[in-house]
């Protein structure tokens, strides 16, 4: 093998050495990587290669330096004679500077020792300083011998020769750029899919990007392992086949399910249009088919199919997660009763794209946010019910069945066998329809949510407004997508699926907590009449069938936060509790009207206390959807 055609195999771990290949060329490829990338990286080494120099003089005089036998050289006088100073075992060339908004950019530099062995390094502009380069150096079985001036002088030398890329740290969609980017490639509306090369870069023409966890100086970096995850995988299915069949397999679930994944890839659009995103919620127990069905969605985007267990991540590693890419979907698994309220707290804020911000060390406070910029969907086998604001966030699937009939297995088992090889045209079958999406959007969202405002009367607004979202997709896309129902089929699931939540949002929110807490306290005998409540008929409004429930709150809340602790329930403070039950929001309050007296109303028997209207039943009253036996 000639010398300055063989490629650094001392950059490889020794017990990696087996996975290396020799092209004909007489380079090595790592396995797996396509035989093109061989062929790729030949001429990339080609292209790379330091030549000595062809004029010493005036190399000597434009540089003050010269490169002979793979070594720089420079001449200085000492006195009345002119001698040759080594300055390096190894000369290099500066291939991209590749920009990522900071002052401390980087480099991939190719390092060619005198001996033959060839090396890419990526470098920080911070670490090109003798010091700090000489580190790098030593790794290759490189060194300089000059001075740091000389470094300079060299630096100075290569950097005008470099080509500029962009670093693309985030995935998904860039919109400066009008682009999609996968760990591997990117797409663009009118030149399609492009594959980086062996060092990572694509050049579309009017821009180079870097995309660095398929960059050569990085292919053993565990850093990017979960990044390669994403690389595109275009499979044999597209849009039709992969919906029908997951429509098979989870009927209604997947219905939701496809359509969602669809607002995901266009989040950003609709993010800026309403200001908020939903987040999707699987509820089901063990064996019911969670996992798998998220599977199906997650592969459009790669192969990080896996999911986060919510509970073992940080806060800190939950941000920084979801601010990796955009417009993609993430899942994250096990949320229970017991998870921590700081990722509680991220699930609320990220809903309205906001993540966590922190400080960085600096003299002028400076800090680094980290939005949320794509989908979440949660699964458990425990309702988020503990806190109604994360419930009220979610769209829910509830996985009931954990046996499928045949032709469910079968439709699961073709869907499964073709997600192996991925489902990337049916992610970019999607994407070609960005800019019709974003045009339409807006007006076909305005006629969604009224035909559920019609429908859904006294529902939740932003249960209706979550609704609407998923029918905007369907009827919005319907000519242009082959969706395996129509659009009133999905109208009836999506309204059927709202009905469901809106009820157990209902059932979990604070004020039915509370009341269920009164009726299980009075019918242990905890609250007696008279002392925490009384019962009265509405005479002022001449409804004497109809009974009005007197409360005095101070003697009932400590029994309320018992109730609480005992059935693991998160319990109210007593001024928040207070607040939730005499707003205007709640619909059974009877505010006083009396001066002076705010909520609290003061009756003649029973003092100062909260009314709340009531509904007769048998042996008691209904109240927010509770039955209290008197």
């Amino acid at each position: 093998m000639d010398k300055n055609n063989k490629l650094l195999e001392s950059n490889l771990p020794k017990d990696e050495l087996n996975n290396v290949k020799l092209m004909d060329s007489g380079s090595p490829i790592i396995n797996g990587d396509k035989e093109k990338s061989g062929t790729n990286m030949n001429k990339i080494v080609e292209k790379a290669t330091v030549p000595d120099s062809v004029n010493i003089a005036k190399d000597q005089a434009d540089f003050c330096f010269y490169i002979k036998g793979g070594k720089y050289f420079t001449k200085e006088r000492r006195g009345k004679i002119e001698v040759v100073v080594e300055l390096s075992n190894f000369v290099m060339k500066s291939m991209f500077h590749l920009v990522n908004g900071t002052n401390d950019s980087q480099r991939i530099i190719y390092i060619q020792r005198y001996s033959g062995e060839k090396h890419f390094v990526e470098v920080r502009a911070s670490e090109m300083k003798p010091e700090s380069f000489e580190t790098i150096l030593k790794s290759k079985r490189c060194t300089f011998l000059g001075s740091a001036y000389n470094l300079k002088q060299v630096f100075s030398r290569i950097m005008d020769e470099e080509t500029e890329a962009i670093i693309l740290h985030v995935l998904g969609w860039n919109e400066e750029f009008k682009i999609y980017i996968f760990a591997d490639s990117v797409y663009q509306e009118k030149t399609g899919i492009q594959n980086v090369d062996d060092l990572g870069i694509i050049d579309t023409g009017k821009q180079k990007f870097y995309l660095p966890a398929f960059g050569f100086s990085n292919i053993h970096n565990e850093d990017y392992k979960t990044e390669r995850l994403y690389k595109f995988q275009a499979g044999e299915t597209d849009f039709k086949t992969w919906a029908e069949l997951l429509f098979k397999s989870f009927g209604h679930n997947a219905g939701i399910g496809i359509l969602y994944t669809i607002l995901s890839i266009f989040r950003d659009i609709i993010f800026s249009e309403v200001g908020f995103f939903p987040f999707l919620f699987l509820f089901g127990d063990f064996g019911t088919g969670k996992t798998s069905f998220t599977e199906k969605l997650l592969s459009l985007f790669g192969k990080d199919v896996i999911g986060t267990p919510l509970n073992n991540a940080t806060i800190v590693a939950l941000s920084r997660l979801v601010s990796s890419r955009s417009n993609s979907l993430f899942y994250f698994k096990e949320y229970t009763n017991e998870t921590d309220s700081h990722a509680e707290d991220f699930i609320l804020t990220a809903y309205d794209g906001a993540g966590r911000t922190t400080g960085i060390k600096s003299m002028d406070s400076k800090t680094k946010s980290f939005p949320v910029r794509s989908a979440l969907i949660f699964d458990g086998n425990h309702m988020p019910t503990q806190k109604s604001a994360i419930l009220s966030r979610m769209i829910l699937l509830n996985f009931e069945s954990s046996k499928f009939t045949v032709e469910e297995t079968d439709a699961f088992n073709k869907l499964k066998s073709l997600s192996d090889l991925g489902f990337g045209n049916v992610l970019i079958e999607v994407l070609q329809l960005r800019t019709y999406f974003e045009n339409n959007f807006p007006k076909y969202y305005k006629t969604a949510i009224s035909k559920l405002r019609q429908e859904l009367t006294r529902y939740d607004e932003r249960t209706i407004k979550h609704a609407a979202l998923l029918y905007t997709a369907v009827s919005l896309l319907y000519n242009k997508l082959s969706f395996p129902y129509t659009c009133d089929e999905a109208f009836l699931f999506i309204k059927e699926n709202t009905f469901k939540l809106n009820n157990l949002l209902r059932e979990s929110s604070a004020v039915n907590v509370f009341w269920e807490s009164f009726s299980y306290n009075v019918k242990k005998g905890l609250l007696p009449e008279h002392t925490a409540y009384r019962l009265k008929v509405d005479e002022k409004n001449n409804l004497f069938d109809q009974r009005i429930i007197q409360i005095k709150f101070q003697n009932i809340y400590p029994q309320y936060v018992k109730y609480c602790r005992d059935s693991n329930i998160r319990f109210l403070d007593s001024n928040s509790l207070k607040m939730i039950l005499t707003s205007k929001s709640n619909d059974f309050f009877l505010p006083a009207h009396q001066k002076g007296r705010g909520n609290a109303y003061t009756d003649k028997i029973f003092g100062s206390c909260y009314q709340f209207k009531t509904n007769p039943i048998p042996g008691g009253i209904e109240i927010n959807g509770v039955e209290i036996q008197l």
